[in-house]
């Protein structure tokens, strides 16, 4: 039974993970901080797409006026 459990529960952890990563792409045209609308897509095309124009300050938090 535990066992069990603890396999719906690492299904559902995946399921929302892939489901969040499906949310975002780099090939949605969004270059600039007042295109994206959560610090969580911001996030995402800071690390995935590269896009370091995001981080003026380099300090790894994009779009400060949103992630503040």
């Amino acid at each position: 039974m535990k066992k069990l459990l603890l396999l719906i529960t690492a299904l559902l952890f995946t399921q929302s993970a892939l489901a969040a990563k499906q949310e975002y792409s780099c090939d949605d045209g969004k270059r600039y901080c007042k295109e994206m609308r959560t610090c969580e897509e911001a996030k995402y095309h800071l690390e995935q797409c590269g896009l370091s124009r995001l981080d003026r300050d380099k300090d790894g938090v994009p779009c400060e006026s949103i992630c503040g």
